[in-house]
């Protein structure tokens, strides 16, 4: 059990309601009771910075919650659901994979198959002779470009390579700077410098030691160096052999000997640009495995595409007869390492197809179990559109929505601008009752989700919700939720008429008097009365004063339609409660005489319930404006008070209660609210319920004070 305390939250001063772990919790309450406070404030409870938007205009004190035990995880249905999740453009609902398809079948079996996908992706996490190797190759096939048609681009670093003289083959004029070339902690800065000194190579001295120079010799020199040398290409052809330095692990000796002297040397553009090729051709034969073995190992196989599954695992086999430079012991241990793996993978292929096939008819039966189940209650719940959920796997999965009018099932886009708001809120529930059963939450709050809609559309919704029909995965039977209604009807589904036992649901009422909200337990047997059985009671009871009596059993006439005795009956009380002699009313403002016998018939009938029933005595004595603030005045029930001022109103000019046009509205809840109360079968008993507006009871109040 639960026990949640509302304090200075909104038209909320203080009040304490309690929720039964498991179960439907209805809150049967009049509109301004302060339902959606409550379930604002339980929402925001651990937000203390959201709890005190709800501060109380009565009291200065600050907004507070207390729970206890306190709810962790709350989900709400409410406007900001409709607004945030639902009906986005032509989407029904976001994340519709999480909300329709990851139930704990798929995830079990999903669970399955990626036991079978971990092995190569630990490869690629734990083998870091892999990893360094792939991270080398990737350096190196980076510093190439490629064009359009896939051959090589002879910008960057194949520019480079295509240098006739580099940091390896020195020219002979250039010979008295061999050492500066051959140290590497500074060849490619020495350059740099070098090509940038010339600028001031002005005169016949040398720019950097000032002594007399050849000025032939050394401009000779110069030109080869300009010519030659540039700080970038001397960078990108060291870095390039640093790289392939180290890979030599990698390559066959004689490939590599023949590649290095190519690089270092004058070598043909043609001959350069075939090994590089070669090389390069190689390493995106090696990356493309790593590439697929990690997608594939990364779960990125889409789960439809069965049928591809030897093709992809083929995609990651080393094919080593391929490789004409890869090769030596360590590039050969790693292929081996990897291809034994992939080899192991290959023979389970047949049951990784079989689990794939298997997740994938999970995912095709929830699919039709879910559009099936959401479908049936849009039909019965007379909404003309159907949901299509379309998924391949979790990161491609969306919901449709199309429309049913034409045979011709057309997609629906701008979803908000074709529902209904009903058919836009019906839908919503649903929606969000699926949306919760994913989430792990302590409390569901619906408030006042169903008093809007026509009595079809509320039974299609609440028994889909809790009376676990349609999907049996996907309900609130079981659920702790607290529902916040001012709509009788969920009492009389499923507490009265008992369509949810006592261990599933439970109901009280609760009435906002002056701040402060009190709550009562509805016991089903004693305090939900049919309405004829209530006005018996009620007219037969002689601890209720004589007006409510003849109020109720007037009541009582009306709904044994007035047949017969029970017709005489009413024109009696009818003719008593508007203080005028008894006759019968044929038209407005047209009476006739009845006749004795019709008199003494529905005397008699009047008597059956009021025994010391006389009409002129009432007339005279009890019909009387002094008497009746009288009994208005010592009344404690609201409902009966409000009897009183009605049968007032009846004997007294309107100018005498002051009452004005504005009056209309709010009189309108008493002269129809309470004088045929015959909208339901059952409703609650109002002797013990205070079901009176604590506004209408303020306003009545001030009236009557006044007379």
């Amino acid at each position: 059990m639960y026990h949640v305390e509302v304090k200075n939250c909104n038209s909320i001063l203080t009040g304490n309601i309690k929720v039964e772990e498991g179960k439907l919790n209805i809150k049967y309450g009049i509109n301004g009771t302060g339902k959606t406070t409550i379930a604002k404030a339980i929402e925001v409870a651990n937000n203390p910075e959201k709890l005190q938007e709800l501060k109380s205009y009565f009291a200065e004190d600050p907004a507070g919650v207390t729970m206890n035990p306190p709810f962790e995880k709350v989900l709400v249905f409410n406007e900001e659901f409709v607004d945030k999740v639902v009906f986005k453009e032509d989407e029904v609902i976001e994340n519709s994979f999480e909300v329709f398809l990851k139930t704990p079948t798929y995830d079990s079996k999903k669970e399955q198959l990626d036991q079978h996908l971990k092995s190569l992706h630990q490869i690629m996490e734990k083998d870091s002779e892999v990893i360094e190797l792939q991270e080398l190759m990737e350096k190196i096939g980076g510093k190439f470009k490629r064009t359009a048609k896939g051959t090589l681009n002879r910008r960057g670093t194949m520019k480079s390579l295509l240098t006739k003289q580099n940091l390896y083959n020195v020219p002979n004029e250039l010979e008295v700077y061999k050492d500066f070339f051959a140290n590497k902690d500074i060849n490619i800065e020495w350059i740099d410098w070098k090509n940038k000194g010339d600028t001031y190579d002005i005169e016949d001295r040398c720019p950097y030691c000032s002594e007399k120079v050849n000025r032939i010799e050394h401009d000779k020199r110069k030109e080869i160096f300009q010519k030659n040398y540039t700080k970038t290409d001397s960078q990108n052809l060291k870095e390039l052999l640093d790289l392939l330095e180290s890979l030599e692990a990698y390559i066959k000796p004689d490939q590599y000997t023949t590649l290095i002297s190519y690089v270092k040397n004058d070598t043909p553009e043609d001959i350069i640009e075939k090994i590089m090729s070669d090389l390069l051709g190689e390493f995106d034969l090696i990356l493309s495995r790593f590439i697929a073995i990690e997608e594939f190992g990364n779960r990125k196989i889409v789960i439809n595409d069965i049928s591809k599954l030897d093709t992809q695992i083929a995609s990651m086999i080393f094919p080593q007869e391929l490789f004409h430079i890869f090769g030596g012991e360590k590039i050969e241990g790693v292929f081996e390492r990897i291809n034994n793996k992939v080899d192991k993978l290959r023979s389970e292929v047949a049951v990784l197809k079989q689990e794939m096939g298997a997740l994938k008819g999970i995912m095709q039966a929830t699919i039709v179990q879910s559009q099936t189940d959401i479908n049936e209650f849009l039909k019965t719940a007379g909404i003309n559109y159907e949901l299509v959920i379309k998924t391949e796997d979790e990161s491609n999965s969306r919901t449709i929505l199309k429309q049913c009018f034409t045979e011709e099932k057309t997609d629906v886009t701008k979803i908000r601008q074709h529902l209904s708001w009903g058919e836009k809120n019906a839908f919503s529930l649903i929606l969000f009752m699926y949306y919760a059963n994913l989430q792990d939450s302590d409390l569901i709050i619906l408030d006042d989700p169903i008093s809007s809609f026509d009595t079809n559309k509320k039974y299609a919704i609440l028994q889909r919700m809790f009376k676990n029909v349609g999907n049996k995965n996907v309900t609130f039977a079981g659920k702790t939720v607290l529902l916040l209604t001012h709509d009788f009807e969920p009492i009389t589904d499923f507490i009265v008429v008992g369509k949810l036992d006592e261990s599933k649901a439970v109901a009280s009422f609760i009435c906002n008097v002056e701040g402060k909200v009190i709550e009562k337990d509805i016991n089903p047997e004693d305090d939900v009365k049919l309405i004829l059985r209530e006005c018996k009671e009620i007219s037969t009871d002689e601890n209720v004063n004589v007006v409510s009596r003849i109020a109720f059993l007037r009541k009582l006439c009306e709904l044994n339609e007035c047949r017969d005795a029970w017709g005489n009956a009413y024109e009696i009380l009818s003719c008593l409660v508007h203080a005028r002699p008894i006759k019968r009313k044929i038209a407005s403002d047209v009476y006739e005489d009845m006749l004795p016998e019709e008199i003494n018939e529905g005397l008699n009938k009047i008597k059956e319930f009021i025994p010391d029933f006389n009409y002129e005595e009432l007339l005279e004595n009890t019909y009387t404006i002094d008497h009746i603030k009288e009994l208005y005045n010592s009344e404690l029930n609201a409902y009966l008070k409000i009897q009183l001022f009605r049968a007032l109103k009846d004997i007294v000019d309107d100018k005498q209660l002051r009452l004005r046009p504005m009056d209309s509205a709010w009189y309108k809840f008493i002269d129809e609210t309470y004088h045929i109360e015959n909208d339901y079968l059952h409703y609650l008993d109002v002797m013990k319920f205070n079901i009176v507006p604590d506004y209408i009871m303020k306003k009545v109040d001030g009236i009557m004070s006044e007379l």
